[in-house]
């Protein structure tokens, strides 16, 4: 029992303790002559209270918790305190009858000393039956409801629920009540009571990482099962019902919350849930809608996605960035594709091209370039590196010249369908050679020189696109490759040993991670008035004469780095500052 509901009946507690023995004393009553009497008022008046308090107190509870989870009941059902005051109401009552019966039965003495006792159970009861309505009460509301259900939420409890409802579709899964309790208040516009819900699950799923093996997490396995329907079906569907309620707060904390157990995930060394978080976020960019609130909760996604791949790369975890990275690429690409011409909103987009993967791309090669053998890497192929059963970290390198191609290339056909520019293609070429420069030094000139191939080919669509299409996209490579090796990238691409095409002109209609490379090819509608063949052999003719081929220097390279770098900065504040 509470230490506050004693406090609370402090006073009418030393009342009733005081008052009937001080008041048979001075009478001289002879308690044993009425036993009867007391003995059946004592199990008669706790029996009417017990029954009337109980049914109006659990009528109450149905009707107040039917608003946020048909499945509440059952929680209180099981609270303690609901046992406890049962059974001292039960205890209490059943003394009394027995005294009842016993009366005439026993000396006088025991008569009174079993009056004295039920007294004092029957106010014991009654203090109870205070401390569960008062507690009833406040879980009645969405915060006691909320702090009740994180008492369930444990890794123990966790995993235990997981493997119940996984064994009978009957229980249900662990994260259920919680996020309909969610649901409920973010229909009715409670910022504070859904904070309060998803930072229980944050935190309870983070706990529940660190105490998970790698086995207990994979897919099939009912933790794994239960963590991945909670990140990918169920934070992100109550992301969307908080946008389509206009409860920004709401959505935003559900951006948050998957960040957080993505960085969890981070912290545990564990790949799976960096992946989850990722996935559910990409959803998010894809199914929102393109209003205002849409843009920014879109943007929020993209952006802790970046902050949780770029983590998890710099600690070594390549297979879970990989495959994340793939998954949060085809998505945007996916937004772009299907987006009209009034929906042209840059939010995160060319950041993701200028920042976010390459700066992924920059710590994956430090730890997976080592293990990667360029020379027999046959990085066109939609599995690098090994077989198709297993997951190489030449694949978790090639999952971001993928979605970098895989981005660019939705971009080009959204500018060629609408006619409406969309990103700023000067950051974009800015993007694909900082991209280069991050493998300069990595050894793996294979991989580089398809970046190489394919910037290229991006420059040649530039030169034929439509006026309005691609404007200022104008890569410099000067600073980051030689001439000598531009050459080389040319003569490959003449020889048709590297294809530049391969993903910029693909389109993904499945998951990529499951079954890579399933779509189909589609061609750019451009009139061009020269080949690609016929533009890479006078690139190669300039080149080789030495007249530099419309490339800089390395001093006014480094200045044009500079402003790319500030005007990409400036143009995602511009674009914060408008909304």
């Amino acid at each position: 029992m509470r230490n506050e509901t004693f406090y609370k009946l402090r006073y009418p507690l030393v009342l009733a303790l005081l008052i009937p023995p001080v008041y048979a004393y001075y009478l001289n009553m002879d308690l044993s002559a009425v036993g009867t009497s007391i003995f059946s008022t004592l199990a008669g008046i706790q029996a009417s209270i017990f029954a009337i308090v109980f049914s109006v107190v659990i009528l109450g509870v149905q009707l107040s918790t039917s608003q946020y989870s048909p499945r509440l009941p059952d929680l209180f059902r099981s609270d303690t305190i609901y046992l406890r005051t049962v059974g001292v109401f039960a205890v209490s009552i059943g003394i009394s009858l027995l005294g009842l019966f016993a009366y005439g039965y026993v000396d006088d003495f025991w008569i009174e000393l079993w009056m004295y006792f039920s007294g004092l159970l029957a106010i014991v009861s009654f203090v109870s039956l205070f401390d569960f309505v008062d507690r009833t009460l406040e879980q009645s509301t969405p915060e006691g409801i909320l702090d009740r259900l994180e008492d369930d939420l444990t890794a123990s409890q966790i995993i235990d629920q997981a493997e119940a409802s996984s064994d009978d579709h009957c229980e249900p899964d662990p994260f259920l009540v919680v996020l309909s309790v969610i649901n409920s208040q973010i229909n009715e516009r409670d910022a504070a009571a859904v904070y309060l819900g998803l930072d229980i699950i944050s935190r309870r799923v983070s706990e529940l990482l660190a105490e998970c093996s790698v086995e207990m997490l994979e897919e099939a396995a009912p933790v794994g099962d239960s963590l991945e329907d909670l990140c990918t079906n169920r934070l992100t569907s109550t992301g969307e019902t908080a946008v389509a309620t206009e409860l920004e707060e709401g959505a935003t904390e559900v951006v948050s919350s998957l960040e957080t157990i993505g960085q969890a995930g981070v912290d545990e060394s564990l790949d799976r849930p960096v992946l989850l978080p990722v996935r559910g976020l990409s959803d998010l960019v894809l199914d929102l809608d393109y209003d205002g609130i849409d843009e920014r909760v879109r943007g929020e996604a993209i952006e802790s996605s970046k902050d949780v791949l770029q983590n998890a790369a710099e600690a070594g975890l390549w297979k879970g960035t990989g495959k994340a990275t793939r998954y949060l690429g085809w998505q945007l690409a996916n937004s772009v594709h299907v987006r009209d011409e009034n929906q042209n909103y840059d939010r995160r987009y060319t950041s993701a091209v200028i920042n976010y993967f390459p700066g992924t791309l920059r710590e994956l090669v430090d730890s997976t370039a080592d293990a990667i053998d360029d020379d027999t890497t046959n990085w066109s192929s939609p599995y690098p590196g090994r077989a198709h059963d297993s997951y190489s970290e030449a694949r978790a390198l090639q999952a971001v010249y993928i979605s970098v191609a895989e981005l660019t290339g939705a971009f080009l056909r959204y500018e060629l369908k609408t006619g409406v520019n969309f990103p700023d293609w000067g950051h974009v070429g800015y993007g694909w050679v900082k991209a280069i420069s991050e493998l300069s030094d990595s050894g793996l000139n294979s991989f580089k020189q398809l970046w190489i191939g394919t910037t290229l080919y991006l420059e040649y669509l530039s030169n034929e696109t439509p006026d309005g299409v691609m404007e200022e996209f104008n890569p410099v490579l000067r600073r980051e490759v030689s001439d000598d090796e531009i050459i080389s990238v040319i003569e490959q691409l003449l020889a048709e040993e590297i294809d530049p095409t391969q993903w910029l002109n693909f389109r993904q209609t499945v998951d990529p991670v499951e079954m890579p490379q399933t779509g189909y090819q589609y061609t750019f509608n451009t009139d061009t008035d020269k080949s690609f063949e016929d533009w890479l052999s006078h690139r190669q003719d300039v080149l080789a004469a030495g007249i530099g081929g419309g490339f800089v220097g390395q001093s006014e390279f480094a200045e044009m780095l500079q402003e790319e770098a500030e005007s990409a900065e400036q143009d995602t504040a511009e674009d914060e500052d408008s909304e």
